[in-house]
């Protein structure tokens, strides 16, 4: 079954973010006074890391002693190699198949928080598009016409694309032998669009809000709408890193305080045009406006992990034939020490 989100409008940011005055102050923290710490993180380099930006750029983790340098890759399969050996420290990853399949042979990486999830139906944050000819000639009025279309779902196999991809397809009646499938890099989607590469893909904010402002392509099915509640992107901590219990919960209390920094600036629009700002100079959307216009991205202030969904993803990749063996024991490697130890010092919001 789909996981159903329980988050409706207003209620939805209420629950999730705890929007009130009392809440949106709590977000300082003392400064450690000890030995700093550096640490290698994986990052996407793609916008939907926009919080942690904030945080690495308005000096959070500098503050609780870490020293960040970010290693970027082009998917979260690309981390979970270097974490299992602890090359990377810590890194935002999906849950998805590589991860899934490692957890089956043993290796102890943990899940220690959100980074990413759908909210309720009307949410676009990841949404299926299409080239606006064809939605404009009458050529695609709905996910049933994508049959025999070429659509694109990002990086590879084992991702949160697949997932969504999924439910369209089962909700149309369709399967996967009913479109030409392609993987095309998120950065390099706008491009194929334009020269008619693909027809439709799956795509981020706010790359959507940029090609829907060029008038390439526009939204046919929102993320929201067939996977509401589900988690895009989590947090993982490699198995050395999750033992050195003190600074991993310093690493949360600079990652919540990120968390939380965007939720002012995108849902309650406090400081939007200083955070911009930082995010047009550090990632590779420039334009403002396009940040202003895009789909807010919903993670989770306190860290909250959603194990059901996670087992749910893995099921789906299992039948899909992208984990091989049992079901992992999602229960056993999802860590909630360092978010609760960092809730102790920022408040719960």
């Amino acid at each position: 079954m789909k996981l159903k989100s329980v988050i409706a409008g207003v209620a939805a940011l209420v629950a999730a973010f705890g929007l009130t005055a009392e809440a949106s102050a709590q977000n300082e923290a003392p400064a450690y006074t000890g030995p700093r710490t550096a640490l290698k993180l994986g990052v996407s380099g793609r916008p939907d890391q926009a919080f942690l930006e904030l945080a690495i750029r308005r000096g959070y983790f500098a503050r609780q002693g870490i020293d960040i340098e970010t290693v970027p890759a082009q998917s979260g399969n690309d981390f979970i190699a270097p974490l299992a050996l602890n090359q990377l420290q810590v890194a935002s990853g999906s849950p998805n198949a590589s991860l899934f399949n490692a957890l089956n042979r043993g290796v102890d990486i943990r899940i220690v928080g959100d980074f990413a999830h759908l909210g309720p139906k009307e949410d676009g944050l990841v949404s299926i598009v299409v080239r606006s000819d064809l939605l404009d000639s009458g050529a695609v009025k709905s996910p049933a016409d994508l049959k025999g279309k070429t659509v694109s779902l990002g990086t590879g196999r084992g991702q949160v694309s697949y997932i969504v991809m999924n439910s369209v397809l089962e909700e149309a009646k369709m399967s996967w032998k009913d479109i030409n499938l392609q993987n095309v890099p998120f950065g390099e989607a706008i491009s194929a669009f334009r020269n008619k590469a693909i027809d439709a893909a799956f795509m981020i904010e706010p790359l959507i809000a940029a090609t829907e402002k060029q008038n390439i392509a526009r939204i046919l099915v929102r993320g929201g709408a067939v996977e509401s509640g589900a988690h895009l992107s989590i947090l993982l901590y490699s198995p050395e890193f999750a033992k050195q219990t003190d600074v991993a919960t310093r690493f949360m209390i600079a990652y919540l305080q990120g968390a939380r920094d965007y939720r002012d600036a995108f849902f309650l629009k406090k400081g939007q045009d200083e955070a911009i700002a930082i995010l047009t100079q550090h990632l590779p959307i420039k334009d403002p406006e396009v940040w202003k216009s895009a789909f807010p991205q919903y993670t989770d202030v306190n860290g909250e992990v959603n194990a059901a969904d996670i087992k749910r993803q893995a099921e789906i990749y299992r039948k899909l034939g992208d984990v091989s063996g049992a079901m992992p024991d999602i229960d056993k490697y999802v860590d909630r020490r360092f978010a609760e130890g960092a809730l102790k010092v920022l408040g719960k919001q």
